[in-house]
Parts: C-alpha cells; sequence; structure tokens
C-alpha cells in the first residue's frame, strides 16, 4: 500500500478512538459522590459531637436552683444518687446524667463523701466530681455553749458519725487518759476554733484535731503564764468559763478572774453563783438561794471548796487569755451593780460586799424578781 493511502486510512479512523474524555468524565463522578457523601458524613457527626459536648458542658441545673450537697455512704447506689441530684439541682437532661454514669461505670467508684454540687456544674463535671472523690469540707464551729451535751450536737450533726459515737468516747475514761484529761476535764480540750473536716471523719480522727489545736494554743508562752500564777491550763480553763458565765462585758474579764484566783489561794470556798446553776440545770435564775444552794454536785461551789472538777461552759480564747494576763488586786467579793447595767462592784472586804449586795437585792425586789 502506498504511504498516501496508509495516511488517509489513519485520517479516517474514528474519533472516539483517540477522545479520552469521556472516560475521564465517568471516573470523576463516583469519586465527587464518595467526597460529597464523606463529606456530608464528616460534618454531621461534627454536629453531633458537638452538640453532644454542649449538652455535657452546658450547666446541668435550672437557673433558679440553689446549690446542694450529695451525701454517699456504703448503702448509697449510683441510681439513688442520681435521682437525687436531679431532684435538688432540676437537672435538664435526667437520661444524659444517667447515661454518663453508666458510661464512667460510677457505681463501682462511688466512695462515701459529701460533695457540694451547684446548678452551674456541667453533667460532666458532677459524675467526675464524684468519681473522683473530690469532697467538700465541713465547716465546726460553735460559741456560746456550756454542756457536752450541746457539743456532741454541735459536732455530729453536720458529720456521718452518730452522736453515740462520740458520746461514748466522750464517756471513755482510759480513752481520756490518753488524751491527758478526765471525763470532766476533756470539755477543756475544745476550744471554739474553727475547723474544716471531711463529712466522713472518725470520731477519734475529729478529737485528735481538737487535741492538736489545743496543744497549739497552749504554747510555751501560755503555759509559762499559768505556772506564774500557780495554775494549771486545765485550771485556767475552768476559771475563764466561770468568768464568761459571770459577766458579758469583756473589760472586767481580768477583775473576775483574778477574784477567784485571790479566794483560791486563801482557801476560801469560790462562791460562784454560775456553777450553782450549771449544777442544777437552771441557767435563768437571777436569785442564788435556798434550794439551789442546797444541791449536792461538786459544781456546787457554795458547798465545795476549789475549783469544780470541768467547766461549766466552753470558754472563747480571749477569755483564757484574760485570765493570763489578769492585773493582779485585792478584791475577794463581787456582786452585780443595782443599775443593771450588766456590769459588777468588787470589794475587798465583807462589809463592803454586803452593803453592795443589799443595794442589788433591793433592786430585784423592786422589779419583783423572786427567782
Amino acid at each position: 500500500m502506498s504511504r498516501s493511502r496508509r495516511s488517509r486510512s489513519r485520517q479516517w479512523r474514528p474519533s472516539y478512538f483517540n477522545d479520552t474524555s469521556h472516560r475521564s468524565h465517568h471516573n470523576r463522578s463516583p469519586r465527587r459522590l464518595r467526597t460529597f457523601i464523606f463529606s456530608t458524613l464528616l460534618v454531621v457527626i461534627l454536629l453531633l459531637l458537638s452538640w453532644t459536648a454542649y449538652l455535657l458542658l452546658r450547666p446541668a441545673g435550672s437557673v433558679n436552683q440553689q446549690e446542694c450537697y450529695a451525701y454517699v455512704t456504703d448503702t448509697t447506689s449510683s441510681e439513688a444518687l442520681m435521682t437525687t441530684i436531679v431532684q435538688d439541682l432540676k437537672v435538664k437532661n435526667p437520661a444524659l446524667l444517667r447515661s454518663v454514669a453508666r458510661v464512667i461505670r460510677l457505681d463501682s467508684k462511688l466512695r462515701p463523701g459529701r460533695y457540694r454540687l451547684t446548678p452551674n456544674m456541667s453533667i460532666l463535671s458532677i459524675c467526675k466530681k464524684i468519681a473522683y472523690e473530690a469532697q467538700d469540707p465541713v465547716k465546726l464551729a460553735f460559741s456560746s455553749i456550756r454542756t457536752q451535751e450541746q457539743l456532741i450536737d454541735k459536732l455530729a450533726t453536720p458529720l456521718a458519725m452518730t452522736p453515740e459515737e462520740l458520746r461514748t468516747l466522750l464517756r471513755d475514761s482510759v480513752y481520756c487518759d490518753t488524751l491527758g484529761f478526765n471525763t470532766e476535764t476533756i470539755r477543756c480540750m475544745f476550744l471554739p476554733d474553727t475547723h474544716e473536716v471531711y463529712w466522713t471523719i472518725s470520731p477519734k480522727e475529729l478529737l485528735h484535731k481538737y487535741e492538736q489545736s489545743y496543744h497549739k494554743f497552749w504554747d510555751k508562752k501560755r503555759t509559762a503564764l499559768a505556772q506564774k500564777i500557780g495554775l494549771t491550763p486545765v485550771e485556767v480553763s475552768i476559771i475563764a468559763s466561770i468568768v464568761e458565765e459571770e459577766s458579758s462585758k469583756t473589760d472586767e474579764y481580768g477583775d473576775i478572774a483574778g477574784l477567784y484566783i485571790n479566794r483560791l489561794r486563801k482557801e476560801m470556798p469560790l462562791q460562784a453563783d454560775p456553777t450553782l446553776k450549771f449544777a442544777s440545770g437552771n441557767f435563768t435564775a437571777q436569785r442564788i438561794g435556798g434550794d439551789l444552794l442546797k444541791v449536792d454536785s461538786p459544781y456546787n461551789t457554795y458547798r465545795y471548796k476549789g475549783l469544780p472538777p470541768g467547766p461549766i461552759r466552753y470558754p472563747q480564747m480571749t477569755t483564757i487569755d484574760a485570765v493570763l494576763n489578769h492585773t493582779p488586786h485585792d478584791y475577794l467579793y463581787m456582786c452585780a451593780r443595782a443599775d443593771f447595767s450588766g456590769y459588777h462592784v468588787f470589794a475587798s472586804n465583807y462589809a463592803e460586799h454586803m452593803r453592795n449586795a443589799r443595794a442589788y437585792q433591793k433592786a430585784l425586789d423592786e422589779r419583783g424578781i423572786t427567782e
């Protein structure tokens, strides 16, 4: 065949043998579809993840709800705990809260404790706080209390321990002896300071904390001051308890303390009216006499010389310092002022004291106060 005929034959060849655009178009279409589907799924997944994150991290409780405390004991179940939280915080998505608790297996991670929860906490932070035992401490404080039962109530009520557990320890003479006290003087160990403790603290751990606080307060300086006036820390605390019951006027605490120290040194009965009130349980009595004087109790300082066996209230630390730093004087008697100002008038001899006492008794009669 001639060269010209071969050339023509090549020229007449159908165009689809040389054109690849058709195949390229068919190849790109499935690729674009796959890209579109993948992109759509990715967007959907991202949206779902964002929505889930929003639900997990947004404030779980209602806006107007107050904070609450979740208490976990040895018998608390995850479901019961979730029900309490839902009710107390008015959780907006209870189902999600329960689902998260199941996912992180909260039931197997529950430990006794007290957990502070607020409505602006997220579902995730609520579950994590409980799962990782992020307990919130309890602040213990007391003031103006007289009896051991009042103390037990103040300390045990906000904690997991029962009043009976604490009461048993405070009545255990052997245990009190290990702390350096007896069952009466053990009350001196409790200073009205603020302590932060966990809700799950044991009675012995709690008493150990107060013991540490007591020894920290009674440092070398205070102990030396007590020795200087011939008293032990316990005796100082007992006098401070009487001083506080005698008056609400802190500026005369030093004079009252000095008076009782003077009587102790002279081996005179203290004849402190507040000890009679403590012995009888009649803390509202305004006139001391009659049957009150007959109460047979070691706390009746009209019948028994020396200090009572224990404090008649839990005195403030400032009152203890007032006893330690009192200004020496020669007062042996005191009587409430007839003007009912709350202050006292002091005397160095009995005759002067009786004049003061008659003036006060006359004022009581004029006001019709008989008890």
